[in-house]
């Protein structure tokens, strides 16, 4: 190391603020201004440099005085600094240089790097390599390496072939930068790392508790120390361990690794193991308040799931929050429209057409002003939901004259596109926001105005970028490749977030090492966020990093090593707080950070106990219910009921409230992300089917299994391709050829049935309708339903059969009741529904549907004795009819005595207390799988 280079070293005693400033000021002349002039001060990131300049500006305040700082920079200035910036590529200007160095480059003579050619090798190929290729030139770059000097190192000789084809690449895309009078950002810093260009007037250099500083600034600081400027490196560490850091300040991996001997102050009750993101933002603020009357708190989030929480909770309770590496352009909703509108331009999408649909700004910019929103979302709802289009011309191909405002919007959508698809990049991107923001009014000062329009100026600004590089370099992107590239360079921005008066800043991890506040809590400590985890490039491995001495796992292990000794080192036990997680708000198990786990061999053992902890050991407190702010308060009101169907009891039997939803206010759940039949449209295709079959004269007695399998999948398909067009949903397809399966092997039975001496005399034959002249009345309510199939025997008997296509077959008794036993759980609510089995055994009533349809078509004359499920199943092997034997008048008369006890309740407006448990799902979420306290009960 050089003369003029010099490493200095601060005790934990004092944070590295304090430190930093009481450095700076050695020598100053407190009757005049201090004058850094002659200082170039690195520091890791922008928040330490602007605490430094606010901690030089308190300090020589006292006096009267200011401080002159005109040199604060980052290690990239220091490498690319403000005045050079101009000649480096841009982002978008290297990819496009990649892009053109594809196109030009004969593939098939890199046989090392494409042993087999790419069979698609079109725009999306060539954008893909081409971000694989600068992310990998990055990599290399924080090392000083190109693609040529890697091919030439020991460490990839095994592979060198695959570099040299990599570094051919390289030339091409040096020559495309050349010929745009342009360079190439790397290579730039390259060259200002081996040849400093510093401010004029500069004499010194300091480096201040910079622990991750990319291996090409040693470059750096060696040209500086060679010009004869005197460098000084702080490290925030005693001198006692300067045998631990490198000549640049960098914690050693042999020294700080996962592998060295590091056992860090840390008690377990410093650490907390939470839940999940929603628990751990809660606990956080507990700590808060528990903090601050002890002195200033400080908080690091490392987890962004976790961080995202926690400002919820702090909006909600008027804390004004800021985060320091600015905001997510993700976090703005216009982002989610141009990602939406991005995939509709792509592919169509019927989903994210749907998605769009519910978006004002996209509302008003294509449909008519005069109509109504409920109107058009209530259309879209219902095709999508009778129809299942996958994209717009798919759904064109359906019938849409009983949806007229869907009609019409579908068609201004799809001119729109058609548009854009014309326009050039900047043109056609001017042209959408004025479609979706051209009539808003935006005020600086209101919440997400400033967002709003800040992003999309930034992505106007992307947008012309593109337009004017790709001419440059001879690209001719489609409009939607171009409005993907767009997009995909604007999710790298961040959003500016005036700082303002606030109560508290949210860090990231590498910000913490410069915090103050004599108190910290850290969230999000789980392996995934620190160290973290490294993803490997293809062609560098992070083997490969460590061989060449470029960052990886081990060197960022053993700098979160020492940034959290630092921080447990300065701070007393209780002053430092430490959560994790265990599950992601996805669901995904989490592991506690390794650095966690940095204790002496005697406390090992109780640190895992700790962050795995039993089921039992757990205390996890219930978040308070954010949506249980209030409860649910049912008016209980409806119609008269004048008509019952089988379906609608069998609702009730299993539990009232949920049928009051259903039917006494018409709730529905609304599945705009519906993309394959749900049960009941699987068996209507199977219903339809046989209902054509006893339609047809000439096969309804058929006895020919293949004639009859024949006809019913012509049947199912003709059904299909009317309500799903030709080209239905690929998940579509796959149920139709279950459907086709189950109905082949139906037909057998089919065939065999009516050999046996049955005879359909009816089909999907409507009861109770307001023309029937002879209905059948439970306790004055009409009974309304559709019976499958009313059979003849050859001996007289009537036999009703309704066909079922659950996966599973199901004895019909097993459907319509079930047997008690001291197992069952019986509540007083469910007496009424009980009753006497011929055994001496009691029975609950689930269904009450065949022994009410047999009682209907006695009252019709016809005796129906025999009762039977025509069962569909998965598996085909199982495909049946099965009989309800034991089926007797006893059942029937049961049956209608549960019936006539339920529409008495019904009518009396008896919908409480509702089940535990339902078959219908529909309302969980709504009631948070809890009605007994989300909802108000209802009074007796």
């Amino acid at each position: 190391m050089s003369n003029t280079i010099q490493r200095l070293f601060w005790n934990w005693d004092a944070p590295v603020l304090e430190r930093a400033v009481d450095f700076l000021c050695q020598g100053w002349d407190q009757t005049r201004a201090l004058d850094l002039s002659d200082t170039l001060i690195l520091v890791p990131n922008g928040e330490a440099g602007r605490r430094l300049r606010e901690a030089l500006a308190q300090t020589t305040n006292t006096s009267g005085t200011a401080a002159i700082v005109p040199h604060l920079w980052l290690p990239e200035q220091a490498l690319l600094p403000q005045s050079r910036r101009f000649e480096a590529a841009t982002p978008l200007q290297s990819q496009m240089a990649w892009q053109r160095a594809l196109e030009r480059v004969a593939l098939d003579s890199l046989q090392a790097l494409f042993p087999t050619l790419p069979a698609e090798r079109g725009w999306s190929w060539q954008a893909e390599t081409a971000r694989m290729l600068a992310e990998l030139k990055m990599l290399l770059g924080t090392g000083g390496l190109t693609f040529a000097d890697t091919a030439t190192l020991p460490a990839i000789q095994r592979d060198a072939a695959r570099w040299h084809d990599l570094a051919k690449i390289e030339r091409a895309y040096f020559d495309e930068l050349a010929q745009a009078k342009i360079a190439d950002a790397q290579a730039l810093k390259r060259r200002h790392a081996r040849a400093p260009v510093l401010p004029e007037g500069v004499q010194r250099i300091v480096v201040l508790a910079s622990p991750d500083l990319p291996p090409l600034l040693d470059h750096w600081i060696m040209g500086c120390a060679e010009h004869d400027l005197q460098v000084t490196i702080a490290v925030h560490a005693p001198q006692s361990m300067a045998h631990t850091f490198d000549h640049c300040g960098r914690p050693l991996p042999s020294s700080w690794g996962e592998d060295a001997d590091v056992s860090l102050p840390i008690e377990n009750p410093q650490i907390h193991v939470t839940r999940d993101p929603s628990s751990q933002a809660a606990k956080a603020l507990d700590l808060m308040r528990a903090l601050v009357p002890q002195g200033k708190t400080a908080l690091g989030v490392c987890d962004a799931e976790v961080g995202s929480l926690i400002l919820e909770k702090l909006t909600l309770e008027d804390t004004r929050s800021f985060e320091p590496g600015g905001i997510p352009v993700q976090r703005e909703g216009l982002w989610h429209v141009l990602d939406c509108f991005r995939v509709l331009l792509g592919s169509g999408s019927w989903r994210a057409f749907a998605a769009l649909l519910r978006i004002e700004e996209f509302r008003n910019a294509i449909a008519p002003k005069n109509e109504s929103t409920a109107a058009l979302l209530r259309e879209a709802d219902d095709f999508a939901s009778n129809h299942l289009p996958v994209t717009l011309a798919h759904a064109q191909e359906l019938p849409l004259v009983d949806f007229p405002v869907l009609h019409a919007v579908i068609k201004t959508t799809l001119d729109l596109l058609n548009q854009l698809r014309r326009l050039p990049p900047a043109k056609a991107a001017r042209t959408l926001i004025l479609k979706l923001l051209g009539e808003r009014t935006f005020l600086p000062e209101a919440p997400g105005h400033r967002e709003r329009t800040e992003l999309a100026a930034e992505w106007l600004r992307i947008t012309e970028e593109l337009e004017s590089e790709a001419k440059r370099f001879g690209l001719q992107p489609k409009a939607e490749d171009a409005f993907t590239l767009s997009l995909e360079c604007l999710s790298q921005s961040r959003l500016a977030e005036p700082r303002g008066d606030i109560d508290l800043v949210l860090q990231g991890w590498l910000e913490l090492l410069w915090e103050k506040s004599p108190n910290l809590i850290v969230t999000g400590l789980n392996e995934e966020n620190v160290p973290g985890i490294f993803i490997s490039h293809p062609f560098l491995p992070d083997g490969l990093r460590e061989a060449l001495n470029l960052p990886c796992q081990n060197t960022r292990f053993a700098r979160d090593a020492f940034i959290l000794a630092a921080l447990s080192h300065q701070r007393r036990n209780d002053s430092l707080q430490l959560l994790c997680g265990q599950w992601s708000e996805d669901g995904d198990a989490l592991r506690p950070s390794r650095l966690l786990f940095l204790c002496d061999d005697k406390t090992l053992p109780q640190r895992v106990a700790h962050l795995f902890p039993k089921e039992e050991d757990q205390q996890s407190e219930a978040e308070p219910p954010r949506t249980l702010a209030w409860t649910l308060k049912p008016d209980w009101l409806t119609k008269p009921l004048e008509t019952i169907s089988p379906s609608r009891l069998r609702d009730y039997l299993s539990c009232p409230f949920r049928y009051y939803l259903t039917h006494a206010k018409r709730m529905s759940a609304v599945e705009t992300q519906k993309r394959e039949l749900d049960a009941a449209e699987f068996g209507q295709i199977i219903h339809h089917a046989f209902h054509r079959l006893f339609q047809d004269s000439d096969m309804r007695d058929s006895t020919h299994p293949a004639k009859i399998a024949d006809f019913l999948e012509a049947a199912a398909r003709d059904y299909v391709h009317a309500q799903f067009g030709q080209r239905p949903a690929p998940l579509i397809t796959l149920q139709l050829d279950s459907i086709l399966q189950r109905l082949r092997h139906a037909a057998t039975i089919e065939a065999t049935n009516r050999q046996q001496g049955w005879q359909s005399i009816e089909a999907e034959l409507q009861i109770g309708t307001k023309d029937d002249s002879t209905p059948f009345l439970i306790a004055e309510a009409r009974l309304s339903g559709r019976i499958d199939r009313v059979e003849r025997h050859a001996d007289g008997s009537l036999r009703i059969v309704d066909f079922k296509s659950s996966d599973k077959a199901n004895e019909p008794h097993k459907t319509h009741f079930k047997a008690i036993t001291a197992r069952t759980k019986l509540t007083e609510a469910d007496e009424w529904k009980c009753f006497d089995l011929p055994e001496g055994k009691r029975a609950l009533w689930l269904d009450l549907q065949l022994p009410l349809y047999a009682a209907a078509m006695r009252q019709r004359g016809q005796n129906v004795s025999r009762v039977a499920y025509f069962a569909l199943p998965k598996s085909i092997q199982d495909t049946a009819i099965l009989e309800w034997n034991g089926f007797d008048e006893a059942l029937i008369e049961s049956a209608l005595n549960c019936a006539a006890e339920a529409v008495k309740r019904i009518r009396n407006g008896q919908f409480w207390p509702p089940a535990a448990r339902s078959p219908n799902k529909t309302f969980d979420e709504m009631l948070l799988l809890d009605p007994l306290h989300s909802v108000q009960p209802q009074l007796a």
